[in-house]
């Protein structure tokens, strides 16, 4: 009897187990969010640990619209995707961590709206993930940060800031990443650059008013095979 008991324990952790391993690697969570709070502040938080977990959709996207935007979103695993949207917001600060493989992120801040003094921090480990980012396109946006570290190789990062006073500061650290960014507004406008690893592709176009604004691009990069190509213009590059 006792044997017997033993057994059945053992089979019932083994069937637990199971059950964990599989929750965690094949989870297809949704969340699907529209949040509008007008004064009133927002502080948002999101962990998702596992595959093909979903954070809004291209037909059903996290839509945020408020002051004081505080957005904090964890995904663990492969195959995630993230769709979100703040259409109006001051004071916002975005948190964006991603570790996996294939992982999709598209983020829009103020692409309909009037984002101010937006903070956007992004860290991806992994290889093979996208990242689509746009600060303030066809809106107005003002005093817009971007911090964006990435570690692993044939990462697709499209990143497109029209921002008045917009600085992107960008960390990469594997091979064969691909980096576009399109840079614009009446103020001045930074972008700086840490890139180790080889044949990444790096492209920026930056346009500024002319007269007392500027913009500046200071990358330090560490590659063999890799290609730049910095365009700076008055007008549209």
């Amino acid at each position: 009897m006792r044997l017997l008991i033993k057994s059945c324990f053992v089979y019932l952790f083994l069937l637990y187990s199971l059950a964990y391993f599989i929750s965690a690697n094949a989870a297809n969570n949704s969340i699907y969010l529209t949040q509008s709070g007008g004064s009133t502040a927002l502080t948002l938080n999101i962990d998702q640990i596992g595959n093909s977990n979903v954070v809004g959709t291209t037909s059903a996207r996290v839509s945020l619209t408020g002051t004081s935007l505080t957005a904090d979103i964890d995904q663990i695993g492969d195959s995630n995707t993230i769709a979100m949207t703040a259409a109006q917001a001051n004071s916002a600060s975005f948190t964006l961590r991603s570790t996996g493989d294939s992982n999709t992120q598209t983020l829009a801040l103020g692409a309909s709206g009037d984002v101010q003094s937006t903070d956007f921090d992004f860290a991806a480990t992994g290889d093979s993930n996208v990242l689509s980012y746009t600060q303030g396109a066809a809106a107005t946006a003002t005093s817009g940060n971007t911090d964006i570290v990435v570690t692993g190789t044939s990462n697709n990062l499209n990143i497109v800031s029209e921002v008045v006073s917009g600085v992107n500061n960008w960390d990469v650290d594997g091979s064969s990443n691909d980096i576009d960014t399109t840079q614009t507004g009446n103020a001045s406008s930074s972008i700086t650059a840490d890139i180790t690893g080889s044949t990444n592709n790096i492209d920026i176009d930056q346009t500024h008013a002319s007269g007392s604004t500027s913009g500046i691009v200071d990358i330090i990069a560490v590659t063999t095979g890799g290609v730049i190509d910095i365009d700076q213009c008055v007008s549209g590059c």
